[in-house]
């Protein structure tokens, strides 16, 4: 297999990818249907409304017949690194260096930025100038509020899904999948807003001589989306551990602990605070923006396996503890900075308009990635009950096999079904060996891709394969999260493999989804070899307490497991003090 059938076309006007970030939106290959549906249809144009409404570009500078915002390449998931460097360009007191890092991270391998005549366009400019200066006084405040209210009234619409035809199920599918549209043109809006602030801080923590200050100011701030998830599976497992009945029923592994907490009358109290986790968070999961990935609300087990790996974890290295020791030096870090520009008014001015800017966009990023997530369970719970369907009367093999549609057949495969058994089982076949491919880490157009078969083999499973670095070696990746931490590491390149993971060990990996939330809580730190300070680790890692380190590349190859290191979040070092 040299191409995919979702494979496409790196375009002229913005031609370079990446799959910096990108395992944080799909660690996995996509199916046909979520890239050529959710995502050629919702996310992707969505997108690019974004970018017109923030004034960065004119509707005219896009190409509408063809996916230009992001990539997909043997179904992998691309961003696009083009559109983020006319932004910086673009943006007055901005560079394409500084968005790159903002972004993606760092890696030496990215070909610089070239300017192209196209670039240069001062009414984009001032809009982009007065976009910026709005969020920096709170417009986005009011946008989130009404984006939130309408992602739950469009989730409210759901029909029975149990009792609506196969063509009204195809129809609340489509209908549902193209909301990412809306939502991403809002959320992409927002994400991009939240660079505003922490840019400005740092930019004077820097200047003061103090950079680490910047990272700090922006550590525990409470009221955080994605921080709500774990404190809640905290409670539950906290519950479990305490709980001699409960506890009984976790030891007895996962297959069937549903059924037995149901029939346990200890298990009461646990149920309803289950119960809740999933009214409130049901939507999220694994490979979040896959619409044939499993949500909590789908499969619990996946819940219940947070909370049994959470359980492991001592009292004092509760969400809460730590996220209160964050808070003091979030406290401190803005008091000293203030301090330090005390007397300078336009400074002073600048770094509270940050401050506050930065503090409430993050938490506006993460409210808003929330409800597109769940926006997005609407088409999976759709195509699985047609999937399920399907496979009931004969047409597909397995019920997930109707992910392997593309958009454009299903109106062909409702009118014969039968015609498609074999060729999506065989596609689903070809989906499953892409998993194992590691695709390349840049896409350009000009350059020639590899074929498919060329693509190595995947790394899932962390492997000492040499010495690691020397004692006294000092790496330095992006600061993350604030702290400073002492321990060894753990290697985790798969969740497959995260029992592994000892309370107070160092987690080393790739990068994470919400679906690697529990090892935050029990890890002592984070390292990522890939990622940047806006990316799903840092933002988890500062609301937890939690010393991260992102953008260290080949950590899992020098810091192998068992490495002691010394870490610290707020200046992006690690220092080897014992080898493995």
């Amino acid at each position: 297999m040299d191409t995919w059938i979702s494979d496409t076309e790196p375009c002229e006007r913005f031609p370079l990818y990446t799959r910096a970030n990108a395992d944080e939106v799909g660690p996995e290959p996509f199916t046909p249907l979520n890239w050529t549906l959710a995502w050629e249809q919702g996310v992707v144009p969505g997108t690019a409304d974004a970018w017109i409404a923030l004034g960065t570009f004119t509707p005219d500078e896009f190409d509408w017949s063809i996916p230009e915002t992001y990539g997909n390449w043997g179904g992998y998931f691309f961003n696009q690194v083009s559109l983020g460097r006319v932004f910086g360009y673009r943006m007055p007191g901005a560079t394409p260096d500084a968005i790159d890092i903002s972004f993606f991270g760092q890696n030496p391998s990215v070909p610089p930025y070239q300017h192209d005549p196209r670039d240069d366009n001062e009414e984009c400019s001032a809009k982009l100038a007065e976009s910026m200066g709005a969020i920096l006084g709170g417009a986005h405040a009011a946008l989130t509020e009404s984006f939130l209210a309408e992602c739950r009234r469009l989730r409210n619409t759901r029909p029975d899904l149990a009792a609506i035809s196969d063509e009204e199920l195809v129809e609340y599918g489509r209908t549902s999948a193209r909301w990412q549209r809306y939502g991403w043109d809002i959320y992409a809006q927002i994400v991009i807003g939240a660079t505003v602030g922490p840019q400005i801080v740092q930019g004077i923590a820097d200047a003061v001589g103090k950079p680490e200050l910047g990272i700090r100011i922006f550590a525990a701030l409470g009221d955080v989306a994605s921080a709500g998830l774990p404190e809640k599976v905290w409670e539950l497992s906290r519950m479990v551990r305490y709980t001699p009945a409960l506890t009984a029923e976790f030891d007895a592994g996962m297959d069937g602990i549903a059924e037995r907490l149901a029939a346990n009358p200890s298990a009461e109290a646990f149920k309803a605070a289950f119960d809740s986790l999933l009214a409130e968070f049901g939507h999220r999961g694994v490979n979040e923006w896959e619409i044939s990935a499993e949500t909590w609300t789908i499969n619990p087990t996946l819940a219940y396996q947070m909370i049994d790996r959470v359980r492991r974890q001592d009292d004092p290295m509760s969400p809460a503890a730590r996220a209160a020791k964050g808070a003091e030096q979030r406290e401190a870090a803005v008091a000293e900075l203030t301090a330090a520009v005390a007397g300078d008014e336009a400074s002073a001015g600048m770094l509270a308009a940050g401050i506050a800017s930065g503090q409430s966009s993050y938490r506006f990023r993460e409210a808003g990635k929330n409800a597109t997530v769940m926006l997005m369970q609407e088409p999976k719970l759709a195509f699985r009950e047609l999937g399920r369907r399907m496979h009931e009367r004969g047409h597909l093999k397995d019920p997930l096999h109707v992910f392997q549609l593309l958009e454009s057949e299903l109106a062909a495969f409702l009118a014969d079904p039968a015609s498609f058994t074999e060729t999506l089982a065989d596609r689903h076949g070809q989906w499953l060996t892409l998993a194992d491919k590691e695709p390349p880490y840049l896409v350009q157009r000009g350059v020639p891709i590899p074929p498919i078969s060329e693509w190595p083999t995947r790394k899932r499973i962390a492997e000492n394969t040499g010495a690691g670095a020397a004692v006294g070696t000092e790496l330095t990746g992006i600061p993350g999260s604030p702290g400073t931490v002492t321990a060894k590491t753990r290697v985790i390149l798969d969740l497959a493999d995260a029992d592994s993971l000892e309370p107070g060990e160092i987690l080393v990996c790739t990068t994470t989804d919400p679906s690697w939330v529990p090892l935050f809580m029990i890890a002592s730190a984070v390292i990522c070899e890939i990622g940047a300070q806006a990316s799903h680790a840092v933002i988890v890692s500062r609301e937890l307490g939690v010393p991260c380190v992102v953008s260290l590349r080949n950590a899992s190859q020098v810091l192998p497991t068992g490495t002691t290191v010394e870490l610290d979040g707020s200046t992006g070092a690690v220092r080897v003090v014992e080898s493995a």
